[in-house]
């Protein structure tokens, strides 16, 4: 028997016996020498394993979310505390009580297989780490992990006394900071109890209010901080904070929103115990899971989705028994259309005037700016016009971006206006001081341009000396003031072998994001030789094939089939939508105001200045055909992926005149002259027979 709710407040010590049954398999599997199965065992039980809402984050996700919740715990009252400039209330009696049996429960469950070499009144007054002592001790156990790794590699048979040594190991350390974040869990509500009784609930409501967005960012930060620092991607930080609940997760992306079920929550276990032992008011525990929960988990997808969206939470643990969060993707309370196809992501070409002169510019930009640019009046107004369709992220380019006199003004206006901003720059410009100011004025994440690791070729393919440096420069200003950066590198023949150097390097300068470009031929691109169809074919699997090595994000771009090649190697594609979404959550707007489904496909399909953006979007023809894969030619057309890749229409609109028209004019959006439903050219894919 124990005091506290199994189900609510110890999964921890579940998922503790069941690796502690995983590690028996494994040391058996030594003991007659079935290497293999020990290092699958191994696997699991250090890093997970996953199995729908039984998931097992392994102790490495386990140890994360623990170190995160003592963080969480601990911040709610401390931003309380000051908020209301008062001390602590004393309520050590009380806590000692309550905690004393939470730990009885631990030594409960343990003591068979993991006995606790600390006692209740140790942890009550350890010193809690800090985000640079918790990566250096994620980072320690790591490296024995990959020691035990090599010897059952190795196959050697002291790798059983090693996996038992580091099982302890991982498991003391889970344990401690379980029995941490359930003491600052008890502390937090003794105190807001408190605090309602001086203060009034009303007060304190109001005050949770007024700091609860401040909360949940320095929170998730903090967690993000070591998540990123022990080597795990950005994404992975949505399974390790969940990893601790029962939850069912559903997204619909044909209505772009998702539910989220939490079954059991560790808070409201220690709430709902210190409502039943010592009458605690159980409306403290609402305040928490209408505020400050919801702020931490607002926090938390806001740093994982690419895209904007909005959350409710319909129901509360606290009253409802069951934690529940609805979320719509780039909702717009403006938007009046409930309709399938929204823009998630859109590109500005705010100005054509650029200071490189790079080779494969699809803009054709020049030193001088169009004479019809937008004016910064314009621009607000048009980023007005796009909240009326949809809530989506905002891409601003060139062009160079910040040769725009106006730019962070029209950033910051969009900011404001709830569109998440983001830049599209070269980096050349981009200081210490630039990069201040762009976090100022609520840019969300910037792209900068780099297509080589070799600073002499980078500077020869964008036309400008100094060029690579800037542009690694940029990326480390930029990560110092903590925006999130992403590199774009555009595939050619002469990088066709750099692109893991390439890698390597963002990564050496904490960048996040890598999207690798295919060249698409318009504007000047039109007088380069692209890769073959095969080499393109290959080097989305060379490059997802190699994502392993690396912390970052890598995405394909102007390449859709990499839907098709990214299932057919099993990879979680939860974060893709679509290969090619031109036209259905996508479009660019040029320099002038005119619409086109792509940067890359310049058909022209109306002027801001001359209809509305909301016209526009739901009511021109091309963009109902390709919202519709049945419109789609030829094979593109017979392809069993079309729904899942649909063909770069750029590059069948590109290279429909028979691959004779290499011009290199400027591709200005202009009047429909090709054929942007043909098959994809570049694709080598045959599609079975249906």
């Amino acid at each position: 028997m124990t005091n506290y709710d199994v189900r609510h407040c110890h999964k921890w010590a579940q998922l503790l016996i069941e690796r502690k049954q995983k590690l028996d398999q494994a040391l058996c599997a030594i003991e007659t020498g079935d290497f293999d199965s020990a290092k699958k065992l191994s696997d699991q039980i250090f890093t997970g394993a996953q199995a729908g809402k039984q998931a097992d984050p392994g102790m490495a996700g386990s140890l994360l979310y623990h170190m995160a919740m003592v963080t969480k715990m601990e911040s709610e009252t401390q931003v309380l505390l000051s908020e209301f400039k008062v001390k602590e209330p004393n309520v050590s009696a009380q806590l000692k009580k309550l905690y004393n049996e939470f730990y009885d429960d631990a030594k409960e469950f343990t003591q068979s297989f993991l006995p606790l070499n600390y006692d209740a009144d140790v942890i009550a007054q350890t010193k809690h780490l800090s985000s640079e002592e918790k990566s250096a001790l994620f980072t320690k156990l790591k490296q024995e992990h990959k020691k035990v790794d090599t010897q059952i590699a190795d196959k050697d048979p002291k790798a059983a006394k090693a996996v038992v040594k580091l099982f302890d190991d991982w498991g003391q350390h889970v344990a401690l900071m379980r029995l941490t974040q359930e003491y600052e869990t008890i502390r937090g509500l003794l105190v807001l109890s408190e605090l309602t009784k001086t203060r009034g609930y009303e007060a304190v409501e109001a005050a949770m209010m007024r700091v609860k967005d401040e909360f949940g960012k320095k929170t998730v930060n903090i967690a993000l901080d070591v998540t990123l620092k022990v080597g795990m991607r950005r994404e992975k930080l949505q399974s390790v904070m969940l990893s601790d609940h029962f939850i069912n997760m559903t997204m619909d992306m044909e209505k772009l929103d998702g539910n989220m079920e939490f079954l059991n929550c560790p808070i409201h276990g220690g709430h709902h115990y210190a409502q039943k032992k010592y009458g605690v008011d159980p409306k403290v525990s609402t305040l928490f899971c209408k505020h400050f929960c919801f702020a931490h988990a607002n926090a938390m997808l806001d740093t994982v989705l690419p895209f904007p969206f909005t959350l409710w939470q319909p129901k509360l643990m606290a009253s409802d028994g069951i934690c529940q969060y609805y979320l719509k993707l780039a909702y717009s309370p403006q938007a009046q259309n409930a309709e399938r196809f929204v823009p998630l992501i859109m590109s500005w070409n705010v100005t054509r005037e650029c200071n490189m002169k790079c080779s494969h510019c699809y803009i054709n930009a020049t030193e001088k700016k169009l004479s019809n640019e937008l004016t910064t009046q314009e621009g607000k107004a048009l980023m007005d016009q796009i909240y009326e369709v949809s809530r989506p992220l905002l891409v601003l380019s060139g062009g160079e971006p910040l040769l725009r006199p106006d730019i962070f003004e029209l950033i910051e206006y969009g900011s404001k206006k709830g569109l998440k901003m983001g830049l599209g720059s070269t980096g050349y410009l981009i200081d210490d001081a630039v990069a201040k100011k762009l976090k100022s004025a609520g840019i969300a994440t910037v792209s900068i341009s780099l297509d080589s690791h070799i600073p002499e070729q980078h500077d020869e393919f964008r036309g400008v000396a100094g060029a690579w440096e800037k542009a690694v420069n940029a990326c480390k200003a930029l990560r110092k003031n903590d925006v999130l950066v992403q590199v774009n590198t555009t595939l050619t023949h002469e990088n066709y072998n750099q692109i893991d150097d390439i890698m390597t390097l963002a990564e050496s300068v904490g960048v996040e994001n890598f999207h690798l470009f295919f060249l698409v031929p318009t504007g000047r691109g039109k007088k380069l030789t692209d890769i073959s169809p095969q080499k393109y074919e290959d080097m989305i699997t060379t490059t997802f094939a190699k994502v392993h090595r690396h912390r970052l994000n890598v995405r394909p771009s102007c390449a859709p089939q990499f839907m098709r090649i990214a299932k057919g190697m099993g990879l979680d594609m939860r974060q893709w939508i679509r290969g090619c979404i031109a036209g259905m959550h996508y479009c660019r707007i040029y320099p002038n105001g005119d619409v086109t489904p792509c940067p890359y496909l310049p058909i022209k399909l109306g002027n801001v200045r001359e209809q509305s953006f909301k016209d526009i979007w739901f009511n021109s023809p091309v963009f109902k055909n390709l919202r519709d894969p049945s419109c789609l030619k030829g094979k593109c057309g017979e392809c069993e992926y079309k729904t899942l890749c649909g063909g770069c229409r750029a590059r069948a609109y590109g290279l429909s005149s028979d691959f004779i028209d290499y011009c290199g004019d400027l591709h200005v959006p202009a009047a429909q002259t090709k054929d942007y439903l043909t098959e994809d050219p570049w694709c080598v894919y045959q599609p079975k027979k249906q």
